[in-house]
């Protein structure tokens, strides 16, 4: 039986106190932040008003949502509604993703950014980092700290790639860059020590996954599986692939790529990486293009008890036998997102793609 619990934080994942809620709903994602999550708080008299704005702090404050003694979701608050007459408090939230927009992939301790710059040279998982780390790092005042581990021992081929502060590069522009070239992130909330720290760790690598594989019969009766669908997308399909790098008119980097042996009529991309200043960084971008577009998007969803341990990065292997659409027999799939919504039926939403899909 699921117990859920929730509790406030500081920005850099202290624990402030156990909070009550009567509804939550929250999302985790591979390689993407979240969108839509939420907590209602109910105004219940267990904290005063003085205390309730100062647990509840836009920006500020982190909300951590365990079950089972297991962090299942971390999320800043990034906003408040209020509605009076309903004594309820809804506090919108958004994984640590959403800062990556609002931090600069550069040394904030450098006297003169313009004139900064610095190249790093490992795997992709290991660049991704060292943009995290210049995002999180810099003055004391507003604090640039973030609650998140990089563990370090990336794997994945090493190149280099050049860091400009006059780019003004953002992380989220960075990090975006790396999965365009084959990268996965997942950014895993937990318990950093029990009941007094959450953060998140930094998991990363080419088509990274977690180890740990469930299976599942899908078609049988007691399947534990319910609400399983297909969708497929062809719209982001390509096989003819352009970017463009550093430059202006005749002296822009540019490089393109065909997949000649695609199965579809010609569909062409062509994406502005105007950071790009070296023709290797753009290849790899070109090619990451052509991989992961080269079919289309095809996402299974279903769903399986709240207690089950399948998380993001899992390998689900689903058994289908005499289905009317899915061809009999084990598929195997990644797990790339995990939906859950309190109250409610006591049930999480997994939705699997091929490993290296779109």
């Amino acid at each position: 039986m699921a117990e859920y619990q929730a509790y406030t934080c500081d920005s850099v994942g202290n624990v402030y106190d156990r909070i009550p809620f009567s509804a939550a709903n929250f999302s985790s994602l591979l390689s993407a932040g979240d969108s839509g999550s939420s907590i209602t708080i109910p105004l219940d008299g267990t904290f005063t008003k003085t205390e309730m704005r100062n647990h509840f702090r836009s920006l500020s404050r982190i909300i951590a949502i365990e079950n089972n003694r297991k962090i299942e979701y971390l999320g800043y608050i990034t906003g408040k509604g209020y509605q009076r007459g309903k004594s309820l408090l809804t506090l919108p939230l958004r994984d640590v993703w959403f800062q990556f927009p609002a931090r600069f992939a550069f040394n904030h301790n450098h006297p003169n950014v313009a004139e900064w710059s610095e190249e790093i040279t490992g795997s992709l998982a290991y660049q991704g980092a060292r943009a995290i780390e210049f995002g999180r790092t810099g003055p004391a005042s507003p604090t640039a700290d973030m609650p998140v581990t990089l563990p370090g021992g990336y794997p994945g081929a090493s190149s280099t790639r050049p860091f400009y502060g006059y780019m003004l590069e953002r992380v989220d522009g960075v990090l975006t860059e790396l999965m365009d070239s084959g990268l996965d992130i997942f950014m895993r909330p937990r318990w950093s020590t029990i009941d007094s720290q959450v953060d998140w760790v930094y998991e990363a690598g080419p088509a990274w996954g977690s180890g740990v594989s469930h299976e599942f019969f899908v078609t049988a009766e007691q399947a534990g599986v319910v609400a399983f669908s297909e969708t497929e997308d062809a719209l982001r399909v390509t096989n003819n692939a352009y970017r463009v790098g550093e430059g202006s008119e005749v002296d822009m980097l540019v490089r393109s790529n065909r997949n000649l042996t695609s199965l579809y009529p010609l569909r062409e991309s062509a994406t502005m990486s105007k950071t790009v200043t070296k023709a290797d960084q753009l290849n790899r971008l070109v090619n990451g293009d052509l991989s992961i577009y080269e079919q289309p998007t095809v996402q299974w969803q279903f769903a399986v008890s709240g207690d089950h341990p399948i998380a993001v990065g899992d390998t689900a292997r689903l058994y289908f036998n005499d289905d009317l659409w899915i061809a009999d027999g084990w598929h195997e799939r990644r797990v790339v997102k995990v939906d859950k919504a309190r109250p409610g039926p006591d049930i999480k939403t997994i939705s699997v793609q091929p490993t290296g899909g779109a």
